[in-house]
């Protein structure tokens, strides 16, 4: 084979390789720029859902605290009550990676239907409420500041073997 005709095939073999590289390097950086955006959304996701559950618990608690013994307060806890369990764990359903989560805030607000079979009175129940809001508010908190969820605390412990006394299907 001539010389002139053997680096002719070199080169192209080299623009071939060259070429072939180039395409590999553009597909693997759009795949790492598509799974960057995709974390980035997914992110954005949970960030929202997680604060909107935040948000909820918020509302619940100032509805606790603002009732009285008359019926147009008791209506509003009442329609408050049943717009956050509505839409509460709905808002909890969406966020991605939050499983142990939402298992300890359900957990935790599960209890919160309670105060009435434990005889309590307005302000027991409202001061029950705020505490199991509390509770609930720190696990989310701690998940969306991406720490460890916190453990139990001895209230909620307490609380919850209390209500275990009086019903077996807690």
């Amino acid at each position: 084979m001539q010389t002139e005709t053997l680096v002719g095939l070199i080169g192209l073999g080299g623009a071939v390789i060259g070429a072939g590289g180039a395409v590999f390097g553009g597909w693997l950086q759009q795949r790492h720029q598509a799974n960057t955006a995709k974390a980035e959304r997914r992110e954005g996701r949970r960030y929202a859902a997680g604060q909107t559950a935040l948000e909820m618990l918020i509302r619940l608690r100032q509805a606790a605290a603002n009732r009285t013994d008359t019926p147009e307060s008791e209506s509003a806890w009442t329609d408050a009550f049943i717009d956050w369990t509505v839409t509460f764990d709905a808002a909890l359903h969406v966020v991605p990676d939050g499983d142990q989560m939402r298992e300890q805030v359900f957990e935790v607000v599960r209890l919160i239907g309670y105060y009435e079979a434990l005889g309590q009175t307005r302000q027991e129940s409202n001061l029950w409420i705020d505490a199991l809001c509390r509770e609930a508010v720190a696990v989310l908190s701690a998940f969306l500041r991406e720490d460890p969820l916190p453990r139990p605390s001895p209230f909620f412990l307490d609380q919850q073997a209390m209500v275990e006394a009086i019903s077996p299907f807690v």
